[in-house]
């Protein structure tokens, strides 16, 4: 993708591989020589492909969960991820993930397709691993005077 070479620096690559659907990217800085860069990054490359498994955990427009929504037409708007949802994880790993999505406290419509509504947060072996801002998968118009009070009226109470 990128080469260069700088006395500070060394020898530099920026470099990319795909096998079937998967695509790694390695950065190497301060090789020694041109030939070097090449080899240490095909070895970046055949290391992550050798040791390392996408794990795709939630789909395109896949709800991660239904959350409420007060004063909305509906009660409940769809949060997830507008991409495929695919995280990268040492071999066998795959089933050892977690997650738990912490939704923003009582969501007020108008609720907008693509609004972070709240974050997923991911571990692996119960160790913090990733976190990633989940959003609303559809919209959520306000609902007309009547039910914005009586949601009003319910917020006091909740």
């Amino acid at each position: 993708m990128k080469t260069g070479h700088t006395e500070a620096a060394g020898y530099c690559l920026i470099s990319s591989a795909k096998r079937g659907p998967r695509r790694l990217v390695s950065v190497l800085l301060g090789a020694a020589s041109d030939g070097v860069r090449a080899q240490e990054s095909l070895k970046l490359l055949n290391y992550g492909f050798q040791f390392y498994d996408a794990v795709q955990m939630y789909g395109k427009d896949q709800p991660v969960s239904a959350l409420r929504v007060w004063k909305g037409k509906e009660n409940t708007v769809n949060a997830g991820f507008a991409r495929d949802l695919i995280v990268a994880v040492p071999k066998g790993y795959g089933d050892r993930l977690k997650s738990e999505l912490v939704a923003q406290p009582k969501l007020i419509a108008p609720i907008e397709a693509g609004q972070v509504v709240g974050t997923l947060k991911v571990t692996l072996d119960g160790k913090p691993f990733a976190e990633y801002p989940v959003a609303a998968i559809t919209a959520v118009p306000a609902a007309g005077a009547i039910g914005r009070a009586v949601d009003t009226m319910r917020l006091w109470f909740n």
